[in-house]
């Protein structure tokens, strides 16, 4: 925490999702769901008591534990979007989800976010699956980061490229979500 946060009793979303390395929208859904809990002031705006946050942080983030699995989703099919981040975000599963539409928002996510999983569609606009798997493995500190390939056009050279660029795997559209809850290690 900042000097900045430390002596104001109450934070807004947007300082509690600087503190925490997460999105505004992110804040807004613990919220929502309960796990961090918000008072409202009379224009109907969050705001978060410092010792609620302190709390937050450190049932989200205990010693020896990074937290939440952080899983960043990139397609450009808004619908694929929607459907994994209601498949994957918190719940039972205990995920922070961001998304991305195209190669060059993951690129700027994956230094925001830190995700630990990148869910990867092979074909996006500018630029290719395989291109932004590549960069991502050589972002310093992000070489371990898992990518999950996808693609509704997967062939054998397709795959082979994208194991190459450092893929773990490569699923085809229509997601098997079951294997997928299994590679994220969210199911048996």
């Amino acid at each position: 925490m900042t000097e900045d946060f430390k002596n104001k009793p109450y934070l807004t979303p947007h300082e509690v999702a600087q503190w925490m390395m997460v999105s505004p929208v992110t804040v807004r859904g613990w919220s929502q769901k309960g796990l961090l809990q918000a008072e409202v002031t009379p224009g109907g705006h969050r705001r978060f008591r410092r010792e609620e946050v302190e709390r937050f942080a450190r049932q989200w983030n205990p010693i020896g534990n990074k937290g939440p699995l952080r899983i960043l989703i990139v397609d450009d099919d808004r619908a694929v979007l929607g459907f994994l981040r209601e498949l994957l975000e918190g719940g039972e599963h205990q995920t922070v989800v961001e998304t991305a539409c195209d190669g060059f928002d993951a690129g700027r996510k994956v230094h925001t976010f830190s995700p630990d999983i990148v869910l990867l569609d092979l074909m996006m606009p500018g630029i290719k699956g395989t291109e932004v798997c590549s960069q991502i493995k050589q972002i310093p500190g992000q070489a371990n980061v898992r990518v999950i390939a996808m693609s509704g056009h997967l062939s054998p050279e397709n795959e082979a490229q994208l194991l190459a660029a450092g893929a773990e795997c490569c699923l085809a559209k229509p997601l098997d979500t079951a294997r997928l809850l299994k590679l994220l290690g969210l199911a048996d």
